[in-house]
């Protein structure tokens, strides 16, 4: 990770561990990780149902990550002020999408619903470690300026 600590895009001023392709990266990572650890945990502690879940809920918190961020590219790729037309429904489709992958999963009796929720939460634990570490990073970096 040594890359992260210089600077991104020729800009003096911010440091590269704040770039947003650093942070994008860091996130997608963490988002892997975070569901790896919680699934080696259930795998240890829990019951084959509940690790399914955690599994399947981390496959479409990527999914929905994916999507979102793509979804996120093309409407900042357009350049006007006002979002493209059916932008909404995409949002709206996408969370409906994956509200039905999970309920049909839970409805097979193989997948636990709290398990499929919680793997859901990955992107959010994810964003919070990330924030723990520009935190981390931005007080350090200002104490050794110093």
């Amino acid at each position: 990770m040594a890359s992260d600590s210089s600077p991104s895009n020729g800009n003096d001023e911010s440091p590269g561990f704040t770039a947003p392709e650093a942070v994008e990266r860091r996130v997608w990572r963490n988002i892997f990780a975070v569901v790896a650890i919680a699934v080696v945990i259930a795998a240890l502690t829990a019951d084959l149902k509940f690790m399914l879940g955690l599994v399947l809920g981390g496959a479409l918190a990527l999914l929905n990550y994916k999507w979102l961020h793509s979804s996120l590219r093309a409407v900042l790729a357009t350049g006007n002020q006002k979002t493209p037309p059916g932008t909404m429904i995409k949002f709206v489709v996408r969370w409906l999408v994956i509200a039905a992958v999970a309920w049909v999963a839970n409805k097979t009796g193989y997948f636990d619903a709290v398990a499929i929720l919680a793997g859901l939460f990955a992107p959010a634990v994810a964003v919070m470690i990330e924030a723990a570490y520009v935190a981390y990073k931005s007080l350090t970096t200002r104490e050794n300026d110093n």
